[in-house]
């Protein structure tokens, strides 16, 4: 079970690749024990270059999107002007940024838009050619973020990017239909990745209420793989330490 392949329609992408080696070598592992099938690269992380390595070296180059990031890491472009989202030695704050993403003033959204760039043009140059676009934190879903990535889509040739977690039915209401409205959006300019979206909780609810779903509908499930203390494979989700014992439920709904 653990070595067989997913359906055509269902998509499990690692998050994160390049963040730090371990993550890099954690989604090595979860390639070759087909547990995943795509990965997001981070093009601003110290780990970039060796996750770069691996790709070509295990021949996944080609299942690879990049994962935008503007709260983790140093900024690719020489501007060091978006002051509110930097802290004092220039690289992108953690905490406390989300609700300035919401009031960005235009020249802000010109920079960010810059970055966006950079980091895309940095994967683009290692001679991958990027499958679709997610976003560090989901930061995408805060929609002037996502009205800045649209045309990088259509520049890039980049076909589309991943919805927001549509499957939680317990995520707070107000979230539930504002992210209804940001997939709206995406669905409408045809550049939705999949129909579903979640965890692999999450994934694994929905199919085993709705077995035969994956047959005509495009589902995505977000790992994040590293070790454990003691070197075992994992999945950080929701900050704590899970097994991948869903995902093999994902699959067994597929016989």
């Amino acid at each position: 079970m653990a070595n067989k392949e997913y359906s055509k329609n269902i998509i499990v992408n690692a998050d994160d690749f390049g963040l730090k080696s371990s993550v890099n070598k954690a989604i090595v592992e979860s390639f070759n024990k087909n547990l995943i099938n795509s990965t997001t690269i981070m093009a601003n992380m110290p780990g970039f270059e060796e996750a770069v390595e691996l790709a070509f070296k295990h021949k996944f180059n080609d299942r690879l999107g990049v994962h935008l990031n503007l709260d983790a890491g140093y900024h690719l472009t020489s501007h060091s002007e978006i002051t509110r989202i930097l802290d004092r030695n220039n690289h992108f704050k953690f905490k406390d940024v989300r609700m300035i993403f919401f009031f960005l003033s235009g020249y802000e959204k010109k920079l960010i838009h810059q970055e966006f760039v950079a980091q895309i043009e940095r994967v683009i140059k290692t001679g991958i050619k990027i499958t679709h676009i997610d976003t560090h934190h989901h930061i995408h879903e805060i929609f002037p973020i996502t009205k800045i990535i649209f045309p990088l889509l259509k520049t890039y040739n980049i076909s589309s990017i991943r919805i927001l977690n549509n499957i939680n039915k317990s995520t707070a209401f107000y979230k539930i239909g504002y992210r209804r409205l940001v997939n709206n959006r995406i669905k409408i300019n045809n550049r939705n990745l999949t129909d579903y979206f979640g965890n692999q909780l999450d994934v694994s609810s929905l199919l085993q209420k709705y077995p035969s779903l994956c047959e005509n509908k495009k589902i995505e499930v977000m790992v994040h793989p590293d070790y454990d203390k003691n070197g075992k494979l994992i999945d950080w989700l929701g900050g704590k330490e899970h097994n991948f014992d869903s995902l093999m439920n994902i699959k067994s709904t597929q016989d």
